[in-house]
């Protein structure tokens, strides 16, 4: 069984409301005596099953319409790794967790906690064995700090939960708490876990049953108003447009206790932070970036999938959007409508991916998923775009997870696309180039596209070993208008076997796990595209060092007609965090690998480190640095050489309110940006924010840099409830 790096997790419980604990932070045990006790005594990682190197309790009990839950994490409080932070930046601190699954048929588990200074951390486990710290609920945490422990307090509104409505409901619950030892992180919950079952949350033999509680259905409203500067440089001169103002309104109401609608009118989707650059000067492919939006984010496990079915970017600036989601006892429903002003436009091509900005489109989603134990599941998936440029794409899907028997899980993925491409001139490069896919042009012509996408997945868990079978092709016209596919004309065979061995409490290897991976890739011609044998160890050391090594041999890789052979590649990766203060991380590859742009094999080298410095409980400066090279193997020049470096420094005045800069220079562009942000973020939906963002590039033949950008920009956003 893999284990996830953050694992949440309780014989049967049953008790009546009784007397609430006063909600302030200390778990005084007076207070919570008609409360069920329970401990927290197995770790998990590295360990397996040991006993817990610290103590930690955990209280529950519950109101008509709140459940409360209390943990006294016991700890030498002199190492105690707490700091004060922003939401969901609390996982690298000593914190504690509650698991909640209310359907108890390991769809899910609702994770909700906080770290010694009363930080929230919430995620939703999935029966995949990920996490998805996206997901955002409102609740209320609240902690102390004492000689030998720090106590965390939890009051979790009902409403925030979805379950079956009736006089008496039972969930399955989890504890969980992480830790640091002199050695190592410690993960611990508190039960002894199966690594041969793959479905933890179904492991749980603890539940709660609840009698007539209620939760009030939410009606939640999100206004929103913004102002923004922008200038760009024209001879010479930065010129200012005019003052950009705008207000929206999104929000949700509980249609009942299991299905919510959520709507947004004009909204503001502009990130708080930009995203990373990343190195793609060899790269022929499009990128994906992580989705920040709150109002996507709820409903993400439902519509995930290995094909990519939906990625929610691909809605980039909706006028008017509506989302309803429904968790019934054996039933999901995720159906999303929008129109978007702007939509980009993206097609997977054999050698590399073609993109465009589009214009306006009418889109939807919606899936529908049959759950049953274990976290097995069918679902039906439909995902429709129409362009006011008469063009369209749609997806129709079904799929599947299932447990056979208690260590083996397969998954199966069948998409079925038709487009109707509009007549347009998105994408440049493929009028300019005149591409051909299976005797379709790649330009915008008003052609119609039929194509399909397939995955299949077989896994094997044990104690000790892992298997995995993977299977997945894409047809030449295949397209996910509301997905994202990069590469098409594809079919692709890889095979996995992992290993992981438990050493003893006191032996200065803590676990290793070694891996050896094959994989196969052919077009629909049978031409093979790729082949490669790899080949892994993950290996984590006595006082919190971390390292991975892997080798791969590149077998073959065709590239329009280039078949390169025998490419060699090393990489090794070491993280050190010897305490809170401290926090490093170094990545370095060297190996063959070939430039596209001149279709030769060249020798490659990237190095980078990516590091975080806990100057106070208050001030964390976090710098990174990323190097690469490709030489040419005959002469020794370079095809591309660069680097880019990032300063991220932080203040947290308090758990609400903080202050960061972030400053970035890309070598490969020649420019960099800084941007400051003052933030005051009291719960995941109300922010305010001011800040701005100069861009500066270098100007021709100059060691000198000149301003291009500018822009100062605020946004106050209030949650009201009714």
């Amino acid at each position: 069984m893999r284990i996830s790096p953050l694992f949440l997790l309780f014989p049967f419980l049953a008790f009546a409301q009784n007397t609430l604990p006063t909600f302030d932070g200390v778990v005084n045990p007076e207070e919570w005596s008609s409360a069920e006790k329970h401990t927290i005594e197995y770790e998990i990682s590295p360990g397996n099953n040991t006993p817990s190197p610290v103590a930690t309790e955990a209280y529950i009990t519950y109101g008509v319409s709140d459940l409360y839950v209390g943990f006294i994490a016991y700890a030498d409080m002199s190492t105690l790794r707490s700091s004060i932070r922003n939401r969901d930046e609390g996982y690298q601190d000593d914190f504690v967790m509650i698991g909640i699954d209310t359907y108890g048929d390991g769809r899910y588990m609702v994770s909700l906690g906080a770290n010694a200074e009363g930080n929230q951390l919430d995620l939703k486990f999935l029966p995949s064995g990920n996490d998805d710290t996206s997901y955002n609920v409102s609740y209320e945490s609240k902690a102390s700090k004492h000689q030998d422990a720090y106590h965390v307090e939890l009051k979790i509104p009902f409403s925030v939960l979805q379950f079956k409505n009736k006089p008496t409901v039972k969930w399955n619950i989890l504890l969980y708490r992480s830790t640091y030892t002199a050695d190592s992180r410690s993960q611990n919950i508190n039960f002894p876990i199966d690594l041969n079952n793959p479905c933890l949350a179904c492991q749980t033999p603890v539940s709660l049953t609840l009698n007539n509680i209620k939760a009030k259905n939410r009606v939640e409203f999100l206004p929103y108003v913004y102002g923004g500067l922008s200038g760009e440089r024209e001879d010479n001169t930065l010129k200012f447009g005019k003052f950009n103002k705008t207000i929206g309104l999104s929000g949700l109401v509980d249609l009942n206790n299991v299905t919510s609608l959520e709507y947004a009118i004009n909204p503001d989707f502009s990130q708080v932070e930009a995203d990373a650059s990343r190195i793609v000067a060899n790269n022929t492919f499009a990128i994906a970036f992580p989705e920040r939006r709150a109002y996507f984010n709820e409903g993400n496990d439902i519509i995930s999938s290995n094909l990519r079915t939906v990625y929610t970017r691909s809605i980039n600036q909706p006028l008017l959007s509506t989302k309803l989601i429904s968790q019934g006892e054996h039933d999901r429903i995720y159906w999303l409508a929008a129109y978007d002003e702007a939509s980009p436009y993206l097609i997977g091509g054999e050698n590399g991916s073609y993109f465009g900005e589009g214009t306006a489109a009418y889109s939807s989603i919606f899936k529908y998923q049959r759950t049953y134990k274990q976290g097995t599941n069918i679902s039906f998936i439909s995902t429709n775009r129409f362009f006011k440029e008469k063009g369209s794409g749609h997806i129709f899907g079904l799929s599947g997870l299932w447990r056979l028997g208690e260590n083996i899980t397969a998954e199966l993925e069948i998409n079925k696309s038709f487009t109707k491409e509009p007549n347009a001139d998105w994408i440049d490069e493929a009028n300019e180039d005149n591409d051909i896919i299976s005797g379709k042009t790649v330009a915008l012509d008003g052609e119609n596209l039929r194509g399909d996408g397939l995955y299949f997945s077989l896994e094997r868990n044990t104690k000790n070993w892992n298997t995995e079978l993977e299977y997945s092709q894409k047809s030449p016209l295949y397209q996910t208008p509301l997905g994202f596919v990069t590469q098409n004309n594809v079919r692709a065979l890889e095979f996995e076997q992992g290993y992981q061995h438990f050493f003893k409490e006191d032996a200065f290897l803590k676990q290793m796990n070694f891996s050896l991976e094959t994989e196969f890739r052919f077009n629909y011609q049978g031409l093979k595209k790729y082949s490669s044998v790899d080949a892994g160890a993950y290996v984590q050391f006595s006082g919190n060092v971390e390292s991975f090594a892997g080798y791969s041999h590149v077998l073959n890789e065709e590239y329009e007609g280039f078949d390169a052979k025998g490419m060699d590649n090393f990489e090794l990766f070491v993280r050190f965090n010897p305490s809170e203060k401290i926090q490093l991380r170094a990545f370095t590859s060297i190996g063959e690998s070939i430039f596209y742009v001149e279709s030769a094999v060249g020798n490659n080298f990237f190095i980078g480190t990516f590091n975080s410095f806990q100057v106070t409980s208050q001030l964390r400066i976090s710098p990174s640095f990323r190097y690469t090279h490709l030489k040419n193997k005959e002469d020794g020049s370079y095809y591309l050489k660069g680097y880019i470096g990032r300063l991220n420094v932080n203040y947290q005045f308090n758990k609400t309110l903080s202050f960061r800069i972030i400053g970035e220079y890309n070598d490969f562009d020649e420019a960099f940006f800084y941007q400051p942000l003052f933030k005051w973020n009291p719960n995941p939906f109300t922010i305010f924010y001011i800040g701005g963002t100069n861009g500066y590039s270098r100007i021709d033949n100059q060691s000198r840099f000149s301003i291009d950008n500018s822009q100062i920009y605020m946004k106050f956003q209030y949650l009201f409830s009714l």
